[in-house]
């Protein structure tokens, strides 16, 4: 996961027809707000994840999305 501060973003463009926007963010906002974590730990959290049970499984992208949104 990254965390993208709403403060670093800048606002660039919009398509509605599309509804999508172009924005720009700082990579240095980006590194400021996010750890490096060593991959073995990222790979280890996600075991942990899974065997816990804490995670979903949807069989569209429309439910992903669904649930991404909420």
């Amino acid at each position: 996961m990254v965390n993208i501060p709403l403060s670093a973003l800048k606002y660039l463009s919009r398509y509605p027809h599309e509804k999508k926007i172009i924005v720009e963010i700082s990579t240095d906002d980006i590194r400021r707000v996010n750890s490096a974590e060593p991959l073995d730990e990222i790979i280890s959290e996600a075991r942990l994840d899974y065997a816990l049970g804490n995670y979903t499984t949807h069989a569209t992208a429309k439910s992903l999305i669904a649930a991404l949104e909420s």
